[in-house]
């Protein structure tokens, strides 16, 4: 019984796989004599959906370029600095005398005394040279209105003028040879300028502010001796700052002076404009330093302060602005002819905003691509969507 259970499952499973091999073969044939009676129509089906699905794929999104003028904002930041900064030093030898502080954050208005340095001996010097002086002076006066009678009365007055504690007057004109030559030779000249060199070095004991504004470092303190060229204080500017910015080259040349900057912190707001460029790159930063000066003489404002920047060029003539991600290759885009298909353009990119290029040599009312095409070529027709 086992046995022919088995024989009738082998007969079985060898009529199932001679009756599949008939269909197949009967299928096979059949479907090759209709691809042969119907291979024109099958054909011209499938072009008709490769082009259908080539438009589907190949609608774009364009824009109509108008060119015009762009201005660029370019966003910096950099620390606020006083418009000057300058070390003052001692130009005499001395001890710093009065009643002055040389401590940090001092104010010192413009004209007000920095410091002084004791003068007492060199005052006694200029006395004394200005006793021998009137004695000289006065010895050739008796001779001036013999030989030189016109000339007198100019004479007289400059000896009357003469005074212990103030600064000699104007040397009187020498009108001719003669009275030069005998003013010369009794040595009044030389001697009046020796006067006046010790009176010039006498200015040098007090030091006076050149503007107003804050002492930022001291180096001695009252009762300290100083020698020419000594540091004494170092000086900052109030009111007038500026802020050096770091922009990248290729940005460099759109910036010009006197353009706008407005500077921010968190609170803040202040208006600057661009006062200096730099010629240099900056080895660190491998930027270039523009300089704006702020219009501002708040309080709020000090040196060392960190602040943002946007500055507002001037822009650029008969350029456009397109999105960055239309570019393709070595800067090239794709734009239409009037048949809609592609043609390549070479762009040359001035500037960037953003995630845009600014171009300056597309023609004006070309329709270019701004989206990025994925297995394009030229001279492929396309949909444009505007």
């Amino acid at each position: 019984m086992l046995k022919l259970r088995k024989l009738l499952i082998i007969i079985v499973s060898i009529l199932i796989f001679i009756a599949f091999a008939l269909v197949s073969s009967l299928s096979y044939k059949i479907g090759v004599n209709y691809g042969e009676r119907n291979a024109e129509q099958i054909r011209m089906k499938k072009v008709i959906d490769d082009e259908t699905h080539e438009k589907i794929i190949k609608s774009v999104r364009v824009k109509t370029i108008k060119n015009t003028r762009i201005s660029n904002n370019i966003e910096s930041s950099g620390r606020v600095v006083s418009l000057n900064n300058i070390t003052i030093s001692s130009e005499v030898q001395g001890r710093l005398v009065g009643n002055y502080l040389f401590k940090k954050g001092t104010k010192i208005k413009k004209g007000d005394p920095i410091f002084t340095i004791k003068d007492t001996d060199l005052k006694l010097l200029i006395d004394s040279k200005k006793s021998r002086f009137m004695n000289l002076v006065s010895s050739t006066l008796a001779d001036i209105k013999l030989d030189f009678r016109s000339e007198y009365i100019k004479w007289e007055d400059f000896f009357n003028n003469i005074s212990l504690g103030e600064e000699l007057a104007d040397f009187p004109i020498i009108e001719n040879s003669q009275e030069k030559n005998f003013i010369i030779s009794k040595s009044i000249l030389s001697e009046y300028l020796s006067i006046k060199s010790d009176e010039e070095k006498l200015k040098k004991y007090t030091v006076v502010a050149p503007f107003d504004g804050v002492i930022t470092k001291s180096y001695t303190d009252l009762g300290g001796n100083v020698n020419p060229g000594s540091p004494v204080v170092d000086f900052i500017r109030s009111g007038e700052m500026e802020v050096e910015l770091s922009v990248p080259p290729e940005k460099i040349d759109l910036i010009n002076i006197g353009d706008k900057v407005v500077l921010s912190d968190k609170e803040k707001n202040f208006l600057g404009k661009i006062i200096r460029k730099g010629s240099f790159i900056n080895s660190n930063t491998q930027n270039v330093s523009v300089f704006a000066k702020i219009n501002s003489n708040q309080d709020y404002l000090y040196s060392g302060m960190y602040l943002k920047a946007n500055i507002f060029t001037k822009g650029l003539e008969n350029v456009c602005q397109i999105p960055r991600r239309a570019i393709f290759g070595n800067n090239n885009i794709y734009a239409l002819d009037s048949n809609n298909t592609l043609i390549i353009i070479k762009i040359t990119i001035t500037s960037s905003e953003g995630s845009n290029v600014i171009v300056s040599n597309i023609p004006e009312n070309s329709v270019v691509v701004i989206e990025p095409l994925i297995d394009a070529k030229e001279k492929m027709q396309v949909t444009p969507i505007r």
